[in-house]
């Protein structure tokens, strides 16, 4: 028999002690002094897997949209039709990326590279505005064609846009 008041001690979500990865009243504090589970910064291929993986899941539901809209119509989507679209694909990235982050700290394809933005103590995830920050920088650095990732590709430890922007560097699992 267990004892009264220690029955979910080897449930994953229980209070347990905090980690100090949040301030008082659950503030963000930022990317340095956040430590990371592993210590191991992920490196740039993991994250063009991670990056690949939600891009595919995005681009099929989006395919998807526009078949089923072709299905409906019988015609193809013209120029207004496909900017619509473009808008759509980004609302998906943003409905599909923030409330993962901040449910289970790791998008769908972070979870295939096996990586997570989750604090220190690996708690459930990540507070909402840092995931709407790391949304946004991973949106600014693919406006930029990727160039931003350039100052990142020669120091492996050097924090990503979305890294600086969130406050939660993304560590191996």
């Amino acid at each position: 028999m267990r004892e009264h008041g220690r029955s979910l001690d080897d449930f994953p979500l229980h209070a347990g002690e905090p980690d100090g990865a949040l301030g008082a009243l659950g503030e963000e504090r930022p990317l340095d002094s956040v430590p990371s589970r592993t210590g191991t910064v992920a490196p740039l291929r993991a994250r063009w897997t991670a990056a690949a993986g939600d891009a595919a899941a995005i681009v099929s539901i989006g395919a998807l949209a526009i078949l089923g809209a072709r299905l409906v119509t019988g015609s193809g989507p013209r120029l207004p039709g496909l900017l619509w679209a473009l808008g759509f694909l980004v609302y998906l990235s943003l409905c599909a990326t923030v409330p993962a982050l901040m449910l289970f700290g790791k998008t769908v394809g972070m979870a295939l590279a096996e990586l997570s933005a989750r604090p220190a103590a690996g708690g459930a995830g990540i507070p909402g505005g840092a995931a709407f920050r790391r949304w946004l920088g991973s949106l600014a650095t693919l406006a930029a064609a990727g160039l931003p990732l350039l100052f990142t590709a020669g120091r492996p430890q050097a924090p990503t846009p979305a890294d600086r922007m969130s406050g939660y560097p993304l560590t191996l699992e």
